[in-house]
């Protein structure tokens, strides 16, 4: 694996984007520290020195259609479900479109950009920041966890508190599982079985919940409402609710809100 490791940098996006160029496919930046990372709606994303991991994937992806790019998403997401799947943990999910929770705390959240050449996407980088060792957050995250919070939570007690997990060594093991989906990626923008595996992993399907449309999806003022989601649309890769008078409408990235 091409993987550059730094001390402190920007933003490993950031990294990612100025190396494009000259750096080969599946090329991976990783810092112990981050001052600019960003997060999903532009939020800020905060991460002890030196205790998770903050990395970028380069994905040179030919011949794939820009309509087909969640599938990076997906593999992103469910690579890193199956990595923490693989450690013995319950109650993994996947927050669309590519939060990864366990139970009903965030692990993991991801930032994918692209740049298109015609119809087909040119580059494509995946940001990635997984909780590994962080035991303490800041107070304004309202529900993190870490890998090592979630093992010893499923530890016996005479076992706590357990060792931390290296994360040098942590991460060839995530890439190896979003790899090994990337490149099953076929001629048609699809992975066999991907799709189920990732409906299987939402978070919160089958089960009524709160959510808000957005002011992205009613122009104006937010609105709660009760529903329950079904699952997404392949084509489009909108999540499906049901409404509880039973309506299903169909939502793009930002149109709607967990109420967690």
């Amino acid at each position: 694996m091409n993987i550059h490791w730094e001390n402190i940098t920007d933003s490993t996006n950031l990294d990612a984007w100025r190396g494009k160029d000259t750096a080969e496919d599946g090329t991976v930046w990783c810092a112990e520290f981050q001052t600019a990372g960003r997060g999903q709606r532009g939020n800020r994303w905060e991460s002890s020195r030196g205790e998770n991991l903050m990395f970028s994937i380069l994905f040179k992806p030919l011949g794939l259609r820009a309509a087909d790019q969640f599938v990076l998403s997906q593999a992103c997401a469910v690579g890193i479900a199956r990595y923490l799947l693989g450690k013995g943990l319950s109650g993994v999910r996947v927050k669309w479109p590519n939060d990864i929770y366990i139970h009903d705390r965030k692990v993991c959240g991801m930032l994918l950009e692209n740049t298109l050449k015609g119809d087909t996407l040119a580059v494509s980088i995946a940001g990635i920041g997984l909780n590994i060792n962080q035991r303490v957050f800041p107070p304004e995250l309202p529900n993190p966890t870490s890998v090592l919070l979630a093992l010893e939570e499923a530890a016996p007690v005479e076992r706590r508190p357990l060792p931390s997990l290296d994360p040098h060594a942590e991460l060839p093991l995530v890439l190896d599982e979003i790899f090994s989906l990337y490149r099953a990626i076929g001629e048609d923008g699809r992975v066999p079985g991907l799709d189920g595996e990732y409906e299987a992993l939402l978070y919160r399907r089958g089960v009524p919940s709160e959510f808000e449309e957005t002011e992205y999806f009613t122009g104006g003022a937010s609105v709660r409402f009760r529903g329950t989601i079904l699952g997404v649309e392949k084509k489009t890769a909108r999540l499906m609710v049901e409404h509880e008078d039973g309506r299903v409408v169909k939502y793009y990235f930002k149109e709607i809100r967990y109420v967690l």
